[in-house]
């Protein structure tokens, strides 16, 4: 039999695998360690990465608080997903298409993680943030931290049925505010624009940044 004609795993047995191959679950015993070690991970991460931003550059920063929260989230989804495995009743009743509209939304939590953090780094000194530039720099960092991943996360709307929806819709309302909410205040300035302060400077007041003199 050629690889073509083999059928493709079902989302239970990739479950399985993944809970397997990277937590060591074989038995209910040994998921209920992992679950363990999970949330006890958000506890040490969300003491230890402030900690080392604060030692390495004396300051936790957006980026540092960012990192915590990333951990933190990771582990609690890995305790859930590792949770609610076994309980096929709350697994989703819709069929996986496999279609290029569910590739999109495999992309979701890669969004939600990344889209941040490539928007925080195109605000935030990659580029100069000037009269000229501003505006289409900030556009790129909303488009990254949340039109990717409210965008991802639309194909998952279809699997939200039945009990599922009770764990899966919260859960994709909750991790894809997260990263929305990291560009609130970038949102803002360019809705409202640069104000002009008594020194003749545009300022953006939401970000607090200056854009030099008006031209």
């Amino acid at each position: 039999m050629d690889s073509n004609s083999r059928q493709n795993p079902n989302p239970q047995e990739v479950s399985a695998y993944a809970a397997r191959k990277f937590f060591g679950v074989v038995d209910e015993e040994s998921r209920t360690r992992a679950i363990r070690r999970s949330l006890t991970s958000v506890i040490w991460f969300t003491v230890l990465v402030p900690v080392i931003f604060y030692l390495r550059f004396h300051r936790v920063g957006p980026l540092g608080w960012g990192t915590t929260v990333f951990f933190d989230v990771y582990c609690v989804l890995s305790a859930i997903g590792l949770y609610f495995q076994p309980r096929t009743e709350y697994h989703s009743p819709v069929a996986l298409k496999g279609n290029w509209i569910d590739r999109v939304g495999a992309f979701w939590l890669v969004a939600c993680a990344f889209g941040p953090f490539f928007g925080w780094i195109v605000t935030t000194g990659t580029f100069p943030i000037t009269q000229n530039s501003w505006r289409w720099l900030y556009g790129l960092r909303v488009f990254l931290a949340a039109g990717l991943p409210i965008i991802t996360a639309l194909p998952l709307t279809r699997y939200l049925r039945g009990k599922s929806a009770l764990v899966s819709l919260p859960l994709l309302l909750l991790v894809t505010l997260l990263p929305v909410s990291t560009a609130m205040r970038v949102s803002q300035d360019l809705w409202d624009g640069p104000v002009q302060r008594e020194d003749s400077q545009l300022y953006l007041k939401h970000t607090e940044r200056s854009l030099g003199l008006r031209k």
